[in-house]
């Protein structure tokens, strides 16, 4: 496969995008509650972290339908496919607890597991709207509009490390395949940097 645009829903790190060169990758990925945006636009790929799974599965799995998803367990994919037959889902356990090992006693953020799953696949990975909670963790305002659902943070959350997944991109980043674009780039070197 040639190429995929992996787009997060950082409102900071969106301001100003290009969405028409949507157009000229193969495939578009997105994460989490993306779907439940007003107009959400193109998404061939959705990566579902575990929280994510369990709304879809209290919910309704209808917008699911027509995407590939991808979730961490197999528990996950087998719940999701008992819901509808027609939902495409592939699980990443195995890939998932390698990196496991990598970020314990941590786990990554469902971001990076998707970006690294994605440049095993794709000759070309950009990525965009990612802001690595450049601005905190505090607030949902920091997400494009009708993404973010929960209560805000005011810390991260003990199960992940935003340092350990920013060390891990700045390996990932070393790989000719993986190219941050806009903001995230920016961002990124920013951090990467301090």
């Amino acid at each position: 496969m040639n190429s995929v645009l992996f787009l997060g829903p950082s409102k900071y790190a969106l301001e100003g995008f290009d969405y028409s060169i949507l157009q000229k990758y193969e495939k578009v990925a997105r994460i989490n509650k993306y779907l439940e945006i007003e107009n959400p636009g193109r998404c061939d790929l959705l990566f579902l972290n575990s929280n994510c799974v369990k709304f879809y599965l209290n919910k309704s799995v209808d917008k699911l339908l027509g995407k590939k998803i991808y979730v961490k367990r197999r528990a996950e994919k087998v719940a999701l496919e008992k819901k509808s037959l027609d939902i495409e889902v592939e699980e990443m356990e195995d890939f998932w607890k390698l990196h496991m090992k990598y970020f314990q006693p941590h786990q990554p953020y469902c971001g990076t597991l998707a970006i690294n799953f994605l440049r095993k696949r794709y000759k070309k990975v950009d990525v965009a709207g990612i802001d690595f909670y450049y601005n905190g963790f505090s607030s949902k305002e920091a997400y494009i509009d009708g993404y973010y659902d929960l209560q805000d943070k005011i810390t991260e959350d003990p199960q992940h490390s935003i340092k350990k997944d920013i060390a891990f991109m700045k390996k990932i980043m070393q790989k000719e395949n993986v190219n941050f674009i806009h903001k995230t780039k920016e961002i990124f070197m920013e951090l990467v940097n301090e």
